[in-house]
This record gives structure tokens, C-alpha cells and sequence, in this order.
């Protein structure tokens, strides 16, 4: 594992990391860490499954770089688009296929194989749409301090370039999905309502790799922060990872120390602990 002095670039998580589920705000603390590793010449960088255009919580914030859609998006410090990976369109077929059979009326009026409709969001580079209404991806939205996604057609969605979805089922539903429909995807869950489906291969780890690549730096100068099941991947990868109070156990696993909750102030108690700061 690399010293504290080899860092050279840190990824943040947002929710739950640098914005606090409570206030819906980057807190006080983190906004002093960003500027104190800035100013100790190290780059930092944004890596979550939000869209870009879900991040405003950050504006007026510098960073260096943001890893976005977990990974399939990257953009510089400007916000302008560095790389790209569009979901194949046979899984957005595949989708709209299975959402498809929702609306066929079943021929029994209790049967148990009957395909119930579920509303799923998808995220092209500016916008996000929904195919169906759903007061949980409005609950959803309204946590996390974003605006509903817009409602729209499957036919129009399926033609544009979507680096994300996210679908809005849990336990055997949402596993039946994947094993059936998306077999070209993962899901990762951060939240339990709803779970970020993205290719296969591509997460978090993958995105940081695009953006080292761009820096010229290398994946043992890295650390990176994170909470949820989606952060898994990146704090695997990155040469020291923090997980947040509030992580479970998987996440625990998965880093290498853990710190406060984001309210406790736990970026900048690691921070000082490791030595960064």
C-alpha cells in the first residue's frame, strides 16, 4: 500500500462523501480539505454515478477532472467530455423488450409469472428520462437534490447514447432482470430503492484508469473516498482507500481504513491520519 506523501490524486465520492445526506450540501470541512490538497499541488477528482449534469451541488468547487455514470463518462476541469462509453444497443433493445411485456395483459388474473411494469431511468450526457410516472424515482431525485428525471418514450430512449440506467427494483425483480434481460451489464446498489446498471466492465476502477491515462499519473500515487456499493470497485482499485462511518460491511471489505461519517467530518480525520494533511 502507498504512503501518504506518494499521493498525488484523490476521488471523492459525492453523496454520502462530500455532500452530506442531511443537508444536501458539500459541508464546511470538505470544502477546506479540497482547497488545502489543491494548494499541496494534488489533483483532485470527482468519481460518482451521478450524470454531470446531476452534479450542481458542486458548482463554484474546482476540481481537476470528473469521473461520472460510474465510470462511463469522463470530463476535464472545464466539464468538457474526455471520453465516452455509450451502453451497447442491444442492451437498450433488450430493455425495451422486456418492458414491453409488462403492458401484455396476462391471461390469468392471479398469475404468478405475470410481468408487473417497473419504471427505469436512463442517463444520456445531459438529461436523464424515464420511461413510465414513479413516485420513487421522485423520492429518489428529491434525496439526492436533483431535478425528476423526464418522462419520454422508450422508442426515443433506446436511440440515444445512454451511459447509465437505473432501474428502480431490488432483491429477486431486479435479479431476475439482469440474469434475463441485461446480461451485457451490472448492477450496483447505493441506494436500496433502486440499483446504477452500466456494461460490463465498466465502474468507477475503470473510469480512474481513463483519467490517470489523461494526467500521465500513475495508480500507485492514488486514494480515493467512497460509501456505497458502487464505490466498491474504486476503492479495490486505487492504491489506499477511505470508506465513510456510514459504509456496510461490503464497502468495509472492500477499503482499506475507515473514517467518520461525512457529518463527523471523516474526509479530513483520514486525511490528517494518513498524513496527506
Amino acid at each position: 500500500m502507498a504512503a501518504g506523501k506518494d499521493i498525488k490524486a484523490v476521488f471523492f465520492d459525492i453523496d454520502g462523501t462530500l455532500v452530506s445526506f442531511r443537508t444536501h450540501k458539500v459541508t464546511p470541512s470538505n470544502l477546506e480539505v479540497l482547497d488545502a490538497l489543491r494548494k499541496k499541488g494534488i489533483k483532485v477528482f470527482i468519481s460518482t454515478g451521478r450524470m454531470l449534469g446531476m452534479t450542481g451541488v458542486l458548482d463554484g468547487i474546482a476540481f481537476d477532472g470528473y469521473v461520472a455514470n460510474n465510470g462511463a463518462t469522463c470530463y476535464d476541469s472545464s466539464k468538457k467530455m474526455i471520453f465516452g462509453r455509450p451502453l451497447p444497443r442491444k442492451e437498450l433493445y433488450s430493455i425495451r423488450e422486456r418492458l414491453s411485456l409488462s403492458s401484455v395483459p396476462s391471461d390469468k388474473a392471479d398469475s404468478s409469472d405475470e410481468l408487473r411494469p417497473f419504471a427505469v431511468s436512463f442517463m444520456a450526457a445531459d438529461n436523464y428520462y424515464l420511461n413510465m410516472k414513479s413516485e420513487v424515482a421522485d423520492e429518489i431525485a428529491r434525496v439526492v437534490g436533483v431535478t425528476p428525471p423526464i418522462l419520454c418514450s422508450i422508442d426515443e430512449i433506446v436511440e440515444m447514447d445512454i451511459y447509465q440506467m437505473c432501474i428502480y427494483l431490488r432483491g429477486k425483480e431486479l435479479e431476475d432482470v439482469m440474469k434475463g434481460w441485461l446480461t451485457g451489464c451490472t448492477a450496483s446498489v447505493w441506494n436500496p430503492l433502486f440499483a446504477d446498471v452500466n456494461e460490463n466492465g465498466v465502474t468507477k476502477a475503470y473510469g480512474i484508469d481513463k483519467m490517470l491515462d489523461v494526467f500521465g499519473l500513475d495508480l500507485s500515487q492514488t486514494l480515493s473516498f467512497g460509501d456505497g456499493g458502487n464505490d466498491i470497485p474504486m476503492l479495490e482499485h486505487t492504491a489506499i482507500s477511505v470508506c465513510m462511518g456510514n459504509a456496510d460491511e461490503a464497502v468495509r471489505a472492500a477499503s482499506d481504513f475507515v473514517t467518520e461519517t461525512v457529518d463527523e467530518d471523516g474526509v479530513a480525520k483520514a486525511l490528517v491520519r494518513l498524513g496527506i494533511l
